[in-house]
């Protein structure tokens, strides 16, 4: 009977583990972060990549931005098309295009969010707080001799 719920918990945690690796191994694959295609730009040359950043440089006679990213060359140029508005300097953008060089993409779509949408989330958040608070509390309570959370008795 123990060898059998020996099993039973060995098994979940041996599958989860192997699941880890082969995710830790395969995410560039899958889901590659701008910082690994330009270091792989061989295999990414002429593919569709989507990323984000912050506008460091605007060229309005081109229809080109820059965005600054973690490895060289330091700033991506991206074409607009000229049906797209052009951002201004320090906006958050996403950009979906194609890498045609390892320092040029050609953007087919730029979404603009203003940084008081990023931070609106948090503040969105703010009221959740107490409810959580109150919820663990009424049904944990601090034991100061043990010095650790306890479940409350309901009776």
């Amino acid at each position: 009977m123990k060898h059998k719920r020996l099993v039973l918990a060995l098994f979940p945690v041996v599958i989860l583990s192997l699941l880890m690796i082969y995710s830790g191994l395969e995410y560039n694959h899958y889901n590659p972060g701008i910082k690994y295609i330009l270091q792989n730009f061989d295999t990414f040359n002429n593919t569709r990549i989507y990323f984000d950043g912050q506008v460091s440089q605007v060229d309005e006679t081109h229809h080109t931005i820059s965005i600054g990213v973690p490895v060289e060359p330091w700033l991506l140029e991206i074409k607009i098309p000229s049906t797209e508005n052009i951002p201004q300097k320090g906006d958050f953008v996403e950009i979906y295009g194609t890498l045609n060089t390892k320092d040029y993409v050609t953007a087919e779509k730029i979404l603009i969010s203003q940084p008081w949408q990023i931070d609106l989330i948090y503040i969105i958040s703010l009221p959740a707080i107490p409810f959580a608070v109150y919820l663990f509390f009424k049904t944990w309570k601090f034991d100061r001799k043990k010095i650790r959370f306890v479940r409350r008795n309901n009776a």
